[in-house]
């Protein structure tokens, strides 16, 4: 488990792009105080952090990007370049590739079978892999070409099968640290039949949900943190079930959420706990 304030250690950044990440994503997921300046995020290659809700990234806007976006929720559903995005994903994840700071830990092993998610936007893709032991991650520019660069996170889930309720985001990128727009990705538990990202200016954007896997991806959208966008869930009757803050950390949530016999597990400590929900795909 990384600290928040910690970057991975299979993270290769220079120093000088691993503290714009660091001031960036504290921004993102922190309190942040009020303030009259608007930040961008600026930094020289990709940026990934793994942090306590999962993980989370901050990157750059482009000025050129490409308007075709593709989401993928499985190896059958890949484009060519998503797959050349998953197989590099794979090879940063193998143990022979990673380097830890601590030597007994193990990146999550998984394969090609275990892709649930892959989103591409122009010439860069986010790739999320799925098992029963963990996820591993990674988000890539100009993935199967010569300029490839990217991140990786990797990491055993932390609660096993138990969700905190009936939605868990893992990852989340965001072309600016206070919005812009954003691709996110996560676990659902069997209850959600439908899940939406509500700009709360109007718009909402649409999840896609498969195996107990979702993702989305706005386009356009000028998502403001201080909008307070949330995910919200609904189970097949279209009931609201369960609405929570986007750009809120795990260990944050309000309520809190327990495991069966009563231990939290999620949250911030509270006497009036939710209950967990099982994760199956």
């Amino acid at each position: 488990m990384n600290d928040i304030l910690d970057l991975p250690a299979e993270r290769d950044l220079p120093p000088q792009a691993a503290r714009a990440m660091r001031a960036g994503i504290l921004g993102a997921v922190g309190r942040r105080p009020a303030r009259t300046l608007r930040w961008r995020v600026a930094v020289a290659g990709v940026v990934l952090l793994a942090v306590a809700s999962g993980a989370a990234a901050v990157v750059w806007e482009r000025p050129h990007r490409s308007a075709v976006q593709v989401l993928a929720m499985g190896p059958g559903e890949l484009s060519p370049t998503l797959r050349d995005a998953a197989e590099q994903c794979l090879q940063w994840n193998s143990p022979q590739r990673r380097t830890r700071q601590d030597v007994s830990e193990q990146p999550v092993p998984v394969s090609l079978a275990d892709l649930a998610v892959a989103i591409e936007r122009g010439d860069r893709a986010l790739v999320v892999f799925m098992n029963d032991v963990g996820y591993a991650t990674c988000d890539l520019q100009a993935a199967g070409t010569d300029q490839e660069s990217g991140g990786h996170a990797s990491e055993p889930w932390r609660h096993g099968d138990w969700l905190p309720g009936p939605v868990q985001r893992l990852l989340l990128t965001s072309t600016e640290h206070d919005g812009g727009d954003v691709n996110v990705s996560g676990r659902v538990s069997e209850r959600v039949d439908r899940l939406v990202l509500d700009h709360h200016d109007g718009h909402t954007t649409a999840a896609r949900l498969s195996g107990g896997a979702f993702g989305l991806m706005t386009s356009d959208a000028r998502l403001k943190a201080s909008n307070d966008p949330e995910l919200v869930s609904y189970d097949e009757r279209g009931a609201e079930i369960d609405r929570r803050p986007l750009f809120q950390a795990e260990d944050q949530l309000e309520p809190c959420y327990a495991r069966p016999d009563g231990t939290r597990i999620y949250g911030k400590p509270n006497s009036d706990c939710r209950p967990a929900e099982k994760w199956r795909r």
